[in-house]
């Protein structure tokens, strides 16, 4: 069974103290240590804010085009198809290709297509806080992909 994290959602109330941020200048760092290991170009990166719940970059070479994405509170990263749309549940993951391992050099861990589409109701959410919950029963994201990579507000 997957264990989702607190701060999986990226909400907390207003009273508790704020989630940790993953630094951003740390993702950037990585995307270009990624980048040199394959001799591609980091479009630039577009960070989260409050919404959507995830920084987002596009990583191009001769026959690679992939979108990366780092939640913005755990130290995970995963690709899409396709840029995300804004506003849209991200739905089409991809498997990290082989050069993404470099980002695990960076302090990132990988999230494999199997983790991401796994039914939320057959994940652990027992870490979550209260305040993600409430989200999680407001929005009703079916799959623990959607409840990590959100534009909720």
């Amino acid at each position: 069974m997957i264990r989702v994290a607190r701060g999986a959602t990226g909400f907390w109330w207003h009273g508790d103290d704020p989630l940790p941020q993953v630094d951003v200048g740390a993702f950037r760092a990585a995307c270009h240590a990624v980048a040199r290991s394959i001799r591609a170009t980091v479009g630039e990166v577009t960070p989260a804010g409050v919404t959507p719940s995830f920084h987002t970059v596009l990583i191009t070479a001769p026959g690679i085009r992939s979108t990366v994405l780092c939640h913005e509170v755990l130290s995970v990263v995963a690709c899409a198809a396709s840029p995300p749309q804004v506003g849209a549940p991200l739905t089409y993951f991809t498997a990290p290709p082989a050069w993404a391992d470099a980002f695990e050099l960076g302090g990132f861990r990988l999230l494999d297509v199997g983790e991401l589409s796994t039914p939320l109701a057959a994940a652990d959410t027992s870490e979550l806080a209260e305040a993600e919950l409430e989200q999680v029963r407001y929005w009703r994201p079916s799959t623990v992909g959607e409840l990590m990579f959100n534009w909720w507000d």
